[in-house]
């Protein structure tokens, strides 16, 4: 039996080696973000940017701050005092103690010079009154080391209190002195 090739045949066998030909050429990464304010531009997402920051952990008799240089990778400006506050939560030795364990930052606000914490203090996030003040010291120090940060204002699952824990009081709002 003899087959014959029509002018369909030959037009599919075309269509088909173009589409894979299309397919094959197609590229697969898009174009590079560009810069711009006019309509219709893509904006380039900023990229992580390490800080270097004063940290401050507690002596294992919780008698004193012990001061270390750590490094964050922040994506702007806005998150550097989350980044800071975080950053209390891992000492870089084992013979350091945070004072921050317990503790979630579930909002940190910058405006107008002053940064709004909005903290939930776990059972196992309680101190006494030693570790209650040196949590304080190493809040408004961390946070201080920022120039534009002039107050600080520390509310507890949304609201003002007079102590974090119980033993030393909490000033609304803690100012730079």
């Amino acid at each position: 039996m003899k087959r014959e090739f029509g002018y369909k045949h030959i037009l599919l066998g075309v269509t088909l080696a173009l589409a894979v030909t299309g397919c094959a050429n197609a590229k697969t990464t898009p174009p590079p973000a560009t810069t711009g304010t006019g309509t219709g531009t893509n904006v380039e997402t900023p990229s992580a940017k390490p800080l270097t920051l004063k940290t401050y952990y507690a002596d294992d008799n919780l008698d004193k701050l012990i001061e270390r240089q750590t490094s964050v990778t922040v994506q702007n400006d806005s998150d550097k005092y989350a980044a800071a506050l975080n950053a209390l939560k891992t000492p870089p030795e084992t013979a350091l103690s945070s004072l921050s364990k317990g503790i979630t930052y579930r909002s940190v606000k910058f405006d107008k010079g002053n940064v709004t914490i909005d903290l939930t203090i776990a059972d196992t996030g309680r101190l006494g009154a030693p570790g209650e003040d040196l949590l304080l010291q190493s809040i408004r120090k961390v946070l201080f080391q920022f120039s534009e940060v002039q107050s600080i204002e520390v509310l507890v699952d949304g609201k003002k209190i007079e102590s974090l824990m119980g033993h030393v009081s909490l000033p609304h709002p803690i100012k730079r002195n």
